[in-house]
């Protein structure tokens, strides 16, 4: 009887580790079992007052190889990054949407980290490169 009762113990140990062991599972949103078609897509963040957010994501043998990201002015303009690059109290948005669309390449995903000090326009970013996505499903 004891020896029953040492059985039933593992068993119900064994399967709460399993139970807790897949709880605690990735719940990756990047690429995974999604198959994208290749070509050129692009997707938009939600307009705001101030303008939104655009991204040109390529898909090449089902992978994203190439993201360009662009902020645009409410008239649908791009926004010239040569006036922000970090000076005069202005986010570097130059050189953060290139670090964020390489970072998105190189995680295959649009869930990636937004940047501290450009927080609305790299989650506007995220957003439009995400709908960029959809279209390539």
């Amino acid at each position: 009887m004891k020896r029953v009762t040492k059985v039933l113990l593992a068993i119900s140990i064994i399967a709460l580790l399993t139970v807790t062991l897949a709880a605690c599972g990735s719940s990756d949103t990047s690429n995974g079992d999604v198959i994208y078609n290749d070509g050129t897509y692009i997707g938009e963040s939600e307009k705001r007052e101030f303008g939104y957010e655009e991204a040109e994501v390529t898909i090449e043998g089902g992978e994203i190889t190439n993201i360009v990201l662009k902020r645009m002015t409410p008239e649908g303009d791009e926004v010239d990054y040569d006036e922000w690059t970090g000076e005069d109290d202005r986010p570097n948005l130059k050189q953060f949407k290139e670090d964020l669309a390489e970072e998105m390449i190189e995680k295959q995903s649009y869930d990636v980290d937004a940047i501290a000090t450009a927080t609305e326009t790299s989650e506007g970013w995220k957003e439009a490169v995400k709908n960029a996505l959809e279209q390539a499903k």
